[in-house]
């Protein structure tokens, strides 16, 4: 096989077992010409091993704010479903603490399990609405770093009006006001965590200044292609394991609402958010921040409508027909309407009519807007996948109350989730996606995101059996879940639960890390937030989907609620496939639009 010179920098080592000869340039700036970089040849492509990139310390600076953010919110969540359904406790100590060596549930506001659900998942669903706020402030106005900082500040707010709404004084006497307190703290955690959320993800991806593939040797003599698509994906692995690792305070949190109170509960999380400020302000001149375009989201609009203009018609065979003409996206380039000249194309259409339209954009911004496009349709399809994940947020928490604990707080068992997370990450990346790339599989997004359904699927089917036994081993029978049956649990042990938590973490590392990677990748570079709140948004979907399965949240439907969820996300997950799979075969063509510089 051919190799053309190899350009030499001291790179990192891209992977812990593999150590090269000879490195590629961190960035453009090594070389002094774009020759001097090895591209691989289309046959090299095809024939030789695929590894990931070092990651910067800017991309891990950026990993720590997300798990300051994450710490703070699910420790500040985690204790919700408790917080809202249960009284305080009789006998405790007035903070929301039950009396020691029972099996009372912690509590402080006594709203019950719908009330608490239905809170909770409010809370999940507008905190994935308002990342669409926070992406168009940053693509077309702030920037993504002075966007973080303004969201950050509002975040802060809403933890120090629940922080102090939840001191015993307010909880014993003034609970109208403790509950006013809860819901206003919602909505401001909400929207802060939104903005934080949609833009977090992008810059941690856009630390990874390499976007264009190269060669390298191997210190055994072995040639690798260097693939920034696979740096990306391992960079969003980290950071959804830092994610997780964060969502450990509420084992913190857990203890403390059970133990202590649950001012000592949210004061823990409000304290650790204070490193979000502190870590933004030290990396502050050495993150990679690409400034707004005030136009971009009119553009993308503008292009959307001249393909689709012409495209809808009474007769539905004809309409899809003409949705199905890979040459509708043809009417929007400036290159097939007005020759590639700009100038030249508005002068063309200056006698048009009104619906006719002078673009301000390339080529290459049409193949962007194809590519973010067939993203966006991919993303229809995840509100039914995360319903399991809202189902362990909430149902299983009430489902674990019902179980023996023996003195296990009942909502520390979603922590499982987590832990499990953390573990099998590193062994993903580290040993079974570099195994299945030496035998020759790379698996592709649409493979890995059926994975993801297919697993979520079977935890469902798993959490649906054991609530069979349950309501067959309570002694309230199918009403498990009843004030009646609070000091006399079903003998079932709680971490019977565990499968269930495992599958859906399974389920998490295959579709959603993948989903944030698919967001970032099929973006153009100044509409990344915007396509990543997109992505976001199906999750306040499947919110709004989840609030609408409340009334079957309760004794005695829980059974049919998780078996009902599975079969959904089963169906879903094979269709997705059907319909998307032909994507993998065009996953690196598509990745590289844009990576060549603009055309017109």
């Amino acid at each position: 096989m051919e190799m053309s010179k190899i350009a030499r920098s001291p790179g990192a080592a891209v992977e812990d077992d593999e150590k090269f000869d000879h490195d590629c340039p961190m960035t453009v700036h090594d070389v002094e010409h774009e020759d001097d970089w090895v591209y691989p040849t289309d046959e090299q492509r095809q024939t030789l091993r695929h590894v990931s990139g070092p990651i910067p310390w800017a991309a891990w600076l950026v990993v720590i704010v997300e798990f300051a953010e994450r710490f703070s919110y699910y420790g500040t969540v985690g204790p919700f479903q408790n917080y809202i359904q249960n009284p305080l406790p009789r006998g405790g100590n007035g903070a929301g603490a039950p009396p020691h060596h029972t099996e009372m549930r912690p509590g402080a506001l006594g709203k019950g399990q719908q009330a608490a659900t239905g809170l909770t998942t409010f809370n999940s669903f507008f905190a994935y609405v308002t990342p669409i706020l926070g992406a168009i402030l940053s693509d077309a106005y702030w920037g993504k770093l002075k966007t973080i900082n303004v969201f950050v500040i509002i975040c802060g707010i809403g933890h120090l009006v629940l922080l102090f709404t939840s001191l015993p004084t307010v909880l014993q006497h003034h609970a109208n006001g403790a509950y006013g307190g809860l819901i206003v703290s919602l909505v401001v955690i909400a929207v802060g965590s939104g903005g934080i959320k949609s833009n977090v993800s992008p810059l941690v991806a856009e630390q990874i200044t390499e976007t264009r593939a190269c060669v390298r040797i191997l210190k055994s003599g072995e040639h690798v292609v260097v693939d920034p698509d696979l740096t990306i994906q391992r960079v969003f692995m980290y950071f959804y394991m830092m994610i997780n690792i964060g969502s450990l305070a509420s084992i913190a949190t857990s203890e403390a609402e059970i133990n202590i109170g649950y001012w000592a509960a949210y004061f823990i999380p409000t304290a650790l958010y204070l490193v979000i400020p502190a870590v933004m302000f030290a990396g502050r001149n050495i993150y990679v921040n690409y400034p707004p375009r005030g136009s971009v989201h009119l553009e993308a609009y503008r292009v959307l409508r001249e393909v689709y203009s012409g495209v809808w018609s009474f007769n539905p065979a004809k309409t899809w027909r003409k949705l199905q003409d890979p040459n509708k996206w043809d009417k929007a380039r400036p290159s097939i309407v007005g020759g590639g000249d700009i100038e030249r194309t508005g002068k063309i259409f200056a006698g048009m009519s009104q619906s006719s339209f002078i673009p301000t954009w390339d080529d290459t911004f049409v193949d962007e807007m194809r590519r973010t496009w067939n993203a966006v349709k991919v993303f229809v399809f995840f509100p039914l996948f995360w319903i399991p994940y809202h189902q362990m947020q909430t149902n299983l928490v009430s489902q674990a109350g019902t179980m023996s604990t023996h003195g296990v707080p009942n909502d520390i068992l979603i922590n499982i989730d987590p832990i499990a997370i953390i573990i099998l990450i590193p062994i993903i990346d580290q040993l079974v996606y570099p195994g299945l790339r030496r035998l020759g599989w790379n698996v592709r997004p649409i493979q890995r995101m059926t994975l993801g359904f297919l697993f979520a699927a079977f935890g469902m089917a798993y959490t649906a059996v054991l609530q069979h036994y349950i309501y067959k081993t309570s002694p309230c029978g199918q009403h498990a879940s009843s004030a009646a049956c609070a000091s006399r649990p079903s003998p079932l042990s709680v971490w019977l639960q565990t499968p269930s938590y495992v599958l859906i973490a399974i389920s998490e590392i295959f579709a959603s890390i993948t989903g944030l990677e698919y967001a970032y990748t099929k973006a153009p570079l100044r509409m990344k937030s915007l396509v990543l709140a997109a992505y976001l948004l199906m999750t306040a979907v499947s919110n709004g989907i989840s609030e609408a399965l409340i009334p079957v949240s309760m004794d005695p439907y829980l059974m049919w609620n998780y078996a009902g969820s599975g079969i959904a996300v089963f169906i879903a997950g094979i269709v997705f496939y059907i319909v998307f799979r032909h994507l993998d075969d065009e996953e690196e063509a598509a990745n590289e639009i844009g990576r060549r510089g603009r055309n017109n």
